[in-house]
């Protein structure tokens, strides 16, 4: 059987980190740059030098940025902001492979369309679409440290060939047979990691802290039930294993969005150069929630809309 073409379309260090991933798995890949000055220097130093300065670039690693070079690839992974995913679906529904294979690491809901899956599905209907989202920073994944990643696909089929591209890489794949499952889960921890950054925020004990993590665990637990999301992604790398790291881990964008809020600091929320996707998940999430009982993320919301104080959250113990 052939290889795959590949390419990841952000050469940021997300993109950069799962680029080395596959090339570690013997896989030739080429990244897609913001600008021909980035693609150059990876191509010629073999440097990502805004995102992991003094660390060389695998040989098996090149660089574009022309979209329409690698638009055709069997598969591409997706490691762009999220704010731009229509326009990139759009692109790819009208100029990538029919029956290719698009591999989302974007981590965030639609405004309209609520999970990637669903807009996949009602914009490129011929794209098969995969969810690779977990407990992983980019450094840690770039630097080859073991990490896990949770692979959703519908058709178990897709799912095997995309994780069939990581052996050697130190990565860890589990599977769920819900794309938008893994979607919906990696949204929500984004919103639980605030949560967990507030409380954060006040300097707990380890039995607050872990009294907190605790009642996220069920109440993300009860909130995917409510979502209709397979019953093994709760207990998967991009369930249970995401909310441990981005909320309690400081490296977290969302975590730090609560601690700062929790502590007074000025922050603006909408700052591109701060993409925090928990802020635009709270509002599409509220909107799909039924009759299910969510006193952590009705607090969030409340936080994050100014209508309550940061203290709000500890309100939310003992609903």
């Amino acid at each position: 059987m052939t290889n795959p073409s590949l390419a990841v379309l952000g050469a940021g260090s997300f993109g950069t980190a799962i680029a080395t991933a596959l090339a570690r798995g013997g896989n030739p890949v080429t990244l897609l740059c913001r600008t021909p000055a980035q693609s150059a220097e990876i191509n010629d130093a073999h440097h990502n030098p805004r995102f992991f300065p003094g660390h060389t670039l695998s040989p098996l690693i090149d660089a574009t940025a022309d979209l329409d070079a690698v638009i055709g690839r069997d598969m591409l992974f997706l490691a762009f902001p999220s704010k731009v995913m229509d326009e990139y679906a759009g692109r790819i529904a009208a100029g990538g492979k029919p029956g290719g294979t698009v591999v989302n690491l974007i981590k965030g809901l639609h405004p309209h369309h609520f999970t990637f899956a669903d807009l996949f599905e009602k914009t490129a209907p011929t794209t098969r679409y995969v969810a690779l989202k977990g407990p992983t920073f980019s450094r840690p994944l770039f630097l080859g440290e073991w990490s896990g990643m949770t692979c959703g696909a519908d058709n178990p089929a897709d799912g095997a060939r995309v994780t069939a591209l990581f052996g050697n890489s130190a990565l860890a794949i589990d599977t769920v047979a819900s794309a938008s499952s893994v979607d919906i889960a990696s949204a929500l921890k984004n919103v639980y990691a605030i949560a967990l950054g507030l409380v954060g925020s006040t300097g707990p004990s380890e039995n607050t802290t872990f009294m907190a993590a605790t009642l996220v665990i069920k109440e993300l637990r009860a909130v995917l039930g409510s979502l209709g999301c397979h019953p093994d992604v709760l207990w998967s790398f991009a369930g249970v294993g995401d909310i441990l790291l981005t909320g309690l881990c400081d490296p977290s964008r969302n975590r730090t969005i609560g601690l700062m809020m929790g502590k007074g600091i000025p922050i603006d929320l909408v700052r591109s150069d701060f993409v925090a996707e928990g802020v635009r998940a709270v509002d599409a999430l509220e909107a799909h929630l039924g009759e299910v009982d969510t006193p952590l993320l009705d607090a969030v919301a409340e936080v994050l809309h100014g209508r309550a104080g940061p203290a709000h959250i500890f309100d939310a113990f003992s609903r």
